[in-house]
């Protein structure tokens, strides 16, 4: 399997900032950027040759990682003008057609377990799997009861999924990827094919997923990522600290075995998953347990897990 990023738009509504660079380039936090966090998680997939799919600044991306970068190969396929989506797959296909692809847009951030995604798309019947994200109203929803308001919800997540711009292609679908199209991005023309063939299949997961697309989304990945360390396994983020008590958020992916320190102690509390805690003899945890741990214990997620620990 190859990783490739599609990462030749102009990020219009990230101007000024996308005058000089990419978007792709755009930092989420300081010298680490959206294509870095991309990289790291091809790099814990075990990918090791990336395809950059640049247009508009693309030898930025070139001068930034080489033609080697963090243990991987990248290749550029870099458009003089823009083209389209269906030409760049096509242009990488023609250069690669031996080995499955994992595509990314080059401007999405996510907590995506990729080991599972992978599993489920390389096992399935589909030719492409896309990873969908549930939709979030961008207003606040008034619910009501004849003319009588009920309830206030402040930008729900909606009953309806989005395509997250990731996708799993396998060689079997290449071929729909040269049939003659009017269109010329793969999302109008060789998705909605597939689809009518039954060869397109759908993976959802409740994670954090943020398309970076304005100035908004932009201010918020930051903000995020102001006070946060991320692991192969997902992630650590320090919350509260008072001179010798921290309050920090783990994030630790399905399926991904940890070993922490409690230290002198610790007071753990689990927010969301369910799995096996490992405190000198295993226990089933689930939501809203807590946990006194002392010393080393172990984390093995059944399903993705969300947890404070607080220093005592």
């Amino acid at each position: 399997m190859i990783g490739a990023i599609l990462a030749g738009g102009y990020g219009k509504r990230l101007k000024p900032i996308t005058d000089e660079i990419p978007k792709a380039l755009v930092q989420i936090r300081e010298n680490y950027t959206i294509m870095d966090r991309q990289i790291f998680d091809f790099a814990n997939m075990g990918i090791r040759d990336i395809y950059v799919l640049s247009g508009y600044l693309g030898e930025k991306i070139e001068e930034r990682y080489g033609e080697k970068h963090s243990g991987m190969h990248f290749h550029y396929l870099k458009e003089d003008k823009p083209l389209g989506t269906l030409f760049s797959l096509r242009n990488l296909i023609s250069e690669r057609s031996d080995e499955d692809i994992l595509l990314r847009n080059g401007d999405t951030v996510t907590d995506l377990n990729f080991k599972r995604f992978i599993n489920f798309a390389a096992s399935s019947p589909y030719g492409i799997v896309m990873f969908v994200a549930r939709m979030r109203s961008p207003f606040g929803i008034v619910d009501t009861l004849g003319d009588q308001i009920t309830k206030f919800r402040e930008k729900p997540y909606l009953d309806h999924y989005i395509n997250a711009g990731i996708y799993y292609i396998k060689k079997a679908a290449f071929r729909y990827f040269f049939e003659d199209y009017v269109d010329k991005d793969v999302e109008t023309t060789v998705f909605p094919r597939l689809a009518n063939e039954k060869l397109a299949g759908a993976y959802n997961e409740d994670t954090m997923w943020l398309g970076i697309d304005s100035e908004k989304d932009l201010e918020q990945i930051r903000k995020d990522y102001s006070n946060r360390k991320d692991h192969s396994w997902g992630y650590s983020k320090t919350l509260f600290t008072s001179g010798e008590r921290r309050l920090t958020e783990y994030f630790i992916k399905a399926d991904e075995r940890v070993d922490l320190n409690g230290g002198e102690g610790l007071i753990l509390r689990i927010m969301d998953g369910t799995g096996i805690l490992t405190i000198g003899e295993q226990k089933k945890y689930g939501p809203q347990e807590v946990f006194h741990c002392k010393g080393p214990f172990t984390i093995d997620p059944q399903s993705n897990t969300r947890m404070e620990m607080i220093t005592i």
